[in-house]
């Protein structure tokens, strides 16, 4: 069962990658939702989330789930920099420096998916976090694959970060336009 359980006018439920009543402040009722390839490990941080989550209309979960994704994207940002400063392999530390734009160009993308998530424009909402997705995905694969042996915590936090993006990219397909 997915962390997010609410009463009337919100999430009741998401478990086996599909949302079950979504309805609230102007989101329109669906059924079979989120088509994602998020995990275990994941459906128990959100469990964190604050428990309002499940009384939120559907673009104020978006909203939610985009303010956790920058923080997990600031927090592996600050990781790749420290691993970067850390290390004496010159090939490691441009692969991390590498890593950590890729993290800029997310965080930049959140920041544009929020403003986009304001005034209702759910497509260009999509493409800000397609792009966000794009760019954690580039690094672990284009940079991180010539590190001799990543953290498995830093690659954890990515595939993290690329799963929270794909409910996000489900939940833009519904939103309504204004």
């Amino acid at each position: 069962m997915f962390g997010i359980e609410g009463e009337r006018g919100g999430i009741d439920r998401i478990e086996n990658d599909s949302v079950d009543r979504i309805d609230g402040d102007g989101a329109k009722k669906a059924s079979t939702v989120v088509r994602s390839e998020h995990k275990t490990t994941m459906m128990m941080e959100f469990s964190a989330l604050d428990p309002k989550i499940g009384k939120l209309d559907l673009p104020g979960v978006a909203k939610c789930l985009i303010h956790y994704a920058q923080q997990n994207a600031l927090d592996t940002h600050n990781q790749l920099q420290l691993l970067a400063n850390s290390t004496t392999d010159n090939r490691t530390k441009e692969s991390y420096i590498s890593c950590s734009k890729y993290y800029d160009k997310a965080l930049y993308s959140f920041d544009e998916a929020l403003k986009d998530l304001k005034v209702n424009n759910p497509d260009y909402l999509n493409i800000e976090i397609t792009a966000a997705r794009q760019n954690a995905n580039d690094c672990k694969t284009l940079d991180l694959k010539d590190v001799f042996k990543p953290d498995p915590k830093l690659i954890m936090k990515i595939d993290f970060l690329e799963n929270v993006c794909g409910i996000l990219l489900s939940i833009s397909d519904i939103l309504p336009k204004y």
